[in-house]
Formats: C-alpha cells, sequence, structure tokens
C-alpha cells in the first residue's frame, strides 16, 4: 500500500479563535473592546482624569465626562481625537465620538491599576472642614460640586508639597 501525501497546515491559535468569533458575530466587540482601551493613548493624562471612553456603538465612541466644561472642551478637539484613535487603531473604526456627563472622578485610574480617588492625600481635618463647608449650602447638587472642588485642590496643594 501506498501511504497518501498530506500536508499538514499550521494555524496559529489567534486565527482560530477571530474567525470563530467571526461567524459569531463577536469580532466586532473584541475591536471595539480594543479601541476603548487606546483612549487613554490617544488622549493623554489629563484628559483621563476627567474623561471615561464607555462604549463604541455602529463606530461611535460614547465617552463620559466630569463636567459640561469638559463636554465642551471636548467637542472642539473631537476631531484631532477621532483621528489619533483611528491611527492607533490601524484602520478607520470611530466615525464619531460622543460626549456625555456621566462620570465620576473616583472611577478613574492610572495605567499602574493605582486609584485616583479624591480622598488620595485629604486628612480628616480636611475631610471635616469640606463637609462642614458643603452642609450649609441648601442646593445638593451645588454642594456636590463644591465638595469635589475642594477636594481636587487639597489633592493637588498635597502633591506638590511631597514632591
Amino acid at each position: 500500500m501506498r501511504k497518501k501525501n498530506y500536508q499538514i497546515k499550521v494555524h496559529h491559535i489567534s486565527e482560530i479563535l477571530l474567525s470563530i468569533l467571526k461567524k459569531r458575530g463577536l469580532a466586532s466587540k473584541i475591536e471595539e473592546n480594543a479601541l476603548l482601551q487606546l483612549w487613554p493613548k490617544a488622549v493623554g493624562p489629563q484628559i483621563i482624569l476627567h474623561t471615561k471612553a464607555d462604549a463604541v456603538k455602529n463606530g461611535i465612541l460614547f465617552v463620559k465626562t466630569i463636567s459640561s466644561v469638559w463636554v465642551q472642551q471636548l467637542h472642539f478637539m473631537k476631531e484631532e481625537i477621532r483621528q489619533k484613535l483611528n491611527q492607533f487603531a490601524g484602520k478607520n473604526i470611530v466615525k464619531d465620538i460622543r460626549f456625555s456627563v456621566g462620570h465620576k472622578l473616583a472611577e478613574t485610574k492610572l495605567d499602574d491599576n493605582t486609584p485616583l480617588t479624591n480622598e488620595l492625600f485629604l486628612k480628616d481635618r480636611d475631610k471635616k472642614m469640606i463637609a462642614d463647608c458643603t452642609a450649609k449650602l441648601a442646593d445638593r447638587e451645588l454642594a456636590v460640586i463644591f465638595k469635589r472642588v475642594m477636594q481636587v485642590e487639597i489633592n493637588r496643594r498635597r502633591q506638590r508639597e511631597n514632591k
């Protein structure tokens, strides 16, 4: 008997997984998740502190910010950010970016997974002083904003002292 000459073609595991995910319609989700991971690289540390890339749907990147001021500022930078994201992704994935208010500063993390909480450098006396000042305000929304501003300012000063 003669042996049949079969050629074995070796496929990389990533090729196999990608083909399976494409068949199930999940490949786009992987691309979208990868795009969300590029957000910090595309915008830099200053914007990262005040934003969070939330989701990608049909080529639209949804970004949450800490305030309407950041929404307005980022709106002016939208095209530049979009081009950087597409450049880092290597293809034209992001067609538009939509900014909205809804991100809390305490949820943001640095690259080394250190949380950026507003209480990073706050001492007990600082917390008490902030609570006393904001308790006197009748408008609760204004009190929350004022509390956040005071926490950020105290943190900024403490970070300068620690350098």
